[in-house]
């Protein structure tokens, strides 16, 4: 006999899991370690830019990832451990801890991690739930934040790689249809029952991976635009 579908609990991560922007932190940890803060933020300045001109959320992820072009793959784990480890210390912005609880400890220092939401991830832990990170961040950024979860499954964007660097290219960033695409797999390879699952995000972009679950949870504001399609379907809401 084959084994029973296993439950999933699929989390968006920058606004649902964390109040920050992992990217950007990271962005900005790397850039005070090589003394790059002015490159940073002229950069992260372009980004916004970016945003208020319209562009869409998947071109400017894609444009995030020219800041680690040619840097080794090593070297930016490397950078992301070192972040966590700086946000664990008290010491910057980000995420941490050295188990499930001490995450919520730590979150609550660094002021990153929601705590209800870390609470409701611990939930889904007990029960036996596979717990899922699903982000336009990258694994450098997000590795250790998985460590912390217990060993969370990574749906995250891809840059490319050549000869064990970033070329600073995305051909497919995990936003919106691609976050679909991604949990409609994990279920399939991992044998997860999508009507027995859980989902959690903030923006209108995580709608679709979403509704592919049986219970999903709006994390934001009551008259936030995911909260309000949220209402309309039915959905939880964490208010924020």
């Amino acid at each position: 006999m084959s084994d029973p579908p296993r439950a999933a609990a699929y989390l968006d991560v920058d606004g649902t899991l964390t109040t920050g922007v992992t990217l950007f932190e990271l962005l900005r940890f790397d850039a005070a370690e090589r003394g790059a803060e002015p490159e940073a933020e002229t950069f992260l300045r372009s980004i916004a830019a970016m945003r208020e001109a319209g562009v869409t959320r998947a071109e400017r992820n894609r444009h995030y990832f020219g800041w680690w072009a040619g840097r080794s793959v090593e070297e930016v784990e490397h950078v992301g451990r070192r972040w966590f480890a700086s946000v664990r210390a008290g010491r910057a912005p980000g995420t941490g801890g050295s188990g499930a609880a001490d995450a919520g400890d730590a979150a609550g220092r660094a002021g990153v991690l929601r705590p209800q939401v870390v609470s409701l991830v611990e939930r889904h832990r007990r029960a036996g739930h596979v717990v899922v990170l699903v982000s336009g961040s990258f694994a450098p950024a997000l590795a250790p934040l998985a460590e912390v979860l217990g060993g969370a499954h990574l749906l995250v964007t891809d840059p490319e790689v050549q000869e064990g660097r970033f070329t600073g290219r995305v051909a497919v960033p995990m936003i919106g249809e691609a976050k679909v695409r991604a949990v409609a797999e994990h279920a399939r390879r991992e044998g997860i029952s999508l009507p027995g699952s859980a989902a959690y995000g903030d923006d209108l972009s995580d709608a679709g991976y979403m509704g592919l679950t049986g219970h999903p949870t709006v994390v934001a504001a009551p008259g936030a635009p995911l909260a309000v399609l949220g209402r309309r379907r039915g959905w939880s809401l964490v208010a924020v």
